[in-house]
């Protein structure tokens, strides 16, 4: 039997174990989260498409569609619970009979709504733990790489002795398999680079992170031990405190410009422009009867920027000077005859970017469009871009060789100057037919092309008001 004098020590001593307790739970939230919980984050997950030879890719986790990804493009990241998971990449090949991916079934037998599964990979994720899921490579040599890192907990409290951070989380990934190794800079501008100040050195599928203070900031590629011959250095920008920002360094893949292109992903977004990166236009003569062209630019006629343009071609391009991409003036005149105004044209050009600037009508009355050239290759489709600059609406049917257009609507209907985007097609043999705007109308065609795989087309419907008659001018990897 007990007393109480010893009911009342053991009160005692269980009230001090309490009061201890709390006392140095209290002394361990002093650290770099502010969570007042014990509790596991749950694990974070994220994926990357960085293949430059492929339209768009689908992630999903298990059967879970997440989001259609652009090259260069990733998810957001989603908080998952701590298990093993199945993450797929899938995508629409020619022949799939569905133009979306939302997964399968798993019975291995692919149904009329299921496209292609490219890869996937098995992964266990834990508690207070990221993951991004890149897809790299090329079409036919993909891999999946997983990347997993602790979770970085800022510190966001000044209540706890110590002031709250002002640093930012960085990480850089190396998804290119066409770029050499790189060092990596990340200084303030003005900065006179040293090798010692390269953060990592980065080859293919390779990662690096860490935690820099906030401010304003440029990002340098360059080879080993080489930051005075840098091969990209970045625009200016900042990095906010208590923020996660992610670069991907990938190809440009022909998508404007630059051999190389760094994508901002997590709290930032975009990409990074290299300071130095140059805007190219080429010119397209498809005027009816007009001959061989010059086209002078901004009033200065001591030479052509392109000279002696024949009818029907498209020049190579040119490189457009950084302050004139705004209000730039084309005039052309007949080859050798500066003396004769035939069009005077103002267009505004997009830094970076490759553009082609079409002449169309007639020497009465010469006209031009502007269209720019997203040209990065898909490998799995052909691209088909189409312009009409006749007089009057035009419906372009591209079928499979041998196709009755009356039984089938047209590929798209076109305005006058209007323009389509590069439309991905199956690589097989079309006929291109043009009618008149919503009539069975044939103005042109049919004429009987092939399309491959990797290929790049465009299609320039030319006519008068009356389209009495038209005719396409075929360009790109049409005239190979």
């Amino acid at each position: 039997m007990t007393s109480p004098r010893d009911d009342k020590k053991r009160r005692l001593r269980i009230v001090l174990a309490v009061t201890l307790a709390a006392t140095l739970a209290a002394c361990d939230n002093g650290g770099s989260s502010d969570d007042d919980s014990d509790t596991p984050a749950r694990p974070l997950v994220a994926g990357f498409n960085a293949v430059p030879n492929m339209g768009t890719i689908t992630f999903l986790r298990e059967e879970e569609r997440w989001t259609a990804l652009e090259y260069g493009e990733g998810t957001e990241f989603r908080d998952v619970g701590a298990d093993q998971y199945d993450l797929n990449f899938d995508t629409v090949l020619p022949g799939d009979e569905t133009t979306t991916c939302n997964g399968t079934d798993g019975d291995g037998v692919k149904d009329e709504d299921e496209c292609t599964r490219l890869t996937s990979t098995s992964i266990n994720v834990i508690a207070d733990h990221e993951y991004i899921v890149a897809l790299l490579g090329s079409y036919q040599n993909l891999r999946v790489q997983v990347y997993d890192k602790g979770v970085h907990e800022f510190d966001t409290t000044t209540t706890d002795g110590d002031p709250d951070d002002e640093e930012t989380e960085v990480q850089f990934f190396h998804w290119s398999d066409a770029l050499p190794e790189l060092d990596v800079y990340l200084e303030r501008p003005g900065t006179n680079l040293s090798p010692v100040q390269s953060r990592a050195t980065l080859t293919g599928g390779q990662e690096w992170h860490g935690i820099v203070p906030k401010g304003d900031y440029v990002i340098t590629l360059a080879p080993i031990a080489n930051p005075s011959a840098p091969v990209y250095t970045s625009e200016t920008f900042a990095l906010q405190e208590q923020t996660r920002v992610a670069f991907a360094i990938m190809s440009g893949a022909g998508d404007g410009t630059s051999i190389i292109r760094v994508e901002r992903f997590r709290d930032q977004a975009g990409r990074l422009l290299d300071r130095r990166v140059q805007t190219q236009l080429r010119l397209a003569n498809v005027v009816r009867d007009g001959g061989s062209l010059d086209v002078y630019a901004n009033e200065d006629f001591t030479a052509p920027v392109i000279a002696g343009l024949a009818q029907g071609a498209v020049s190579q391009y040119v490189t457009i000077p950084a302050g004139s991409l705004t209000d730039l003036e084309l005039d052309a005149s007949p080859a050798g005859n500066p003396g004769v105004l035939l069009a005077r044209e103002e267009i505004d050009l997009a830094r970076g970017e490759r553009s082609t600037f079409i002449l169309f009508g007639s020497v009465g009355r010469v006209d031009g469009i502007r269209v720019a050239d997203p040209f990065r290759r898909i490998a799995t489709h052909a691209q088909l871009r189409m312009i009409n600059t006749a007089g009057a609406g035009l419906d372009f049917f591209v079928v499979r060789s041998g196709s009755n257009i009356n039984t089938l609507q047209p590929t798209v209907n076109l305005g006058s100057t209007v323009a389509t985007g590069l439309l991905q097609v199956d690589p097989d043999t079309y006929d291109i037919v043009l009618t008149r705007g919503g009539t069975d109308d044939v103005v042109f065609g049919p004429k009987t092309v092939p399309l491959a795989g990797g290929g790049i087309y465009t299609i320039v419907a030319t006519g008068r008001s009356d389209l009495t008659s038209a005719d396409a001018v075929l360009l790109d990897d049409f005239a190979r």
